[in-house]
């Protein structure tokens, strides 16, 4: 997959990544990520089925095991778990499932606008002050 150097420019669009990330916010992602980053980091990956790009969190690694409904899935070594900070309006893994390693875009790193909501993106909560 062909992947640009330099930050990318990122607009959410959606609120599944409420309260981190708002519609309108624009993000800098970084492309050149060339595996999963940490548990909580924000990541723009392109969605399983639909090829959308979107901005989700990285719940759990290749390796980790997750508990869902259907019972406990140990994750492949290229795969990802991930879900959005609202999780009553986020379509994530919950829905798709393991996310292969191969759809990783970029890891966002920075809310540039608007003007009000400017800083560094927490892997945690969101913004780093």
């Amino acid at each position: 997959m062909w992947r640009a150097r330099g930050p990318w420019r990122a607009l959410v669009s959606e609120g599944s990544m409420r309260p981190a990330l708002e519609p309108g916010d624009w993000l800098l992602a970084d492309p050149t990520v060339r595996a999963w980053p940490r548990r909580g980091s924000i990541v723009v990956v392109r969605e399983p089925g639909s090829e959308l790009l979107v901005v989700k969190r990285v719940a759990a690694r290749p390796g980790d095991v997750v508990r869902t409904t259907d019972g406990p899935i140990r994750l492949a070594p290229d795969q990802a778990w991930l879900l959005g900070d609202d999780r009553a309006h986020s379509i994530d893994s919950r829905t798709y499932g393991p996310v292969p390693l191969e759809r990783l875009v970029a890891r966002a790193w920075f809310r540039y606008g608007p003007r009000a909501r400017i800083g560094r993106l927490d892997r945690i909560g969101g913004l780093r002050s």
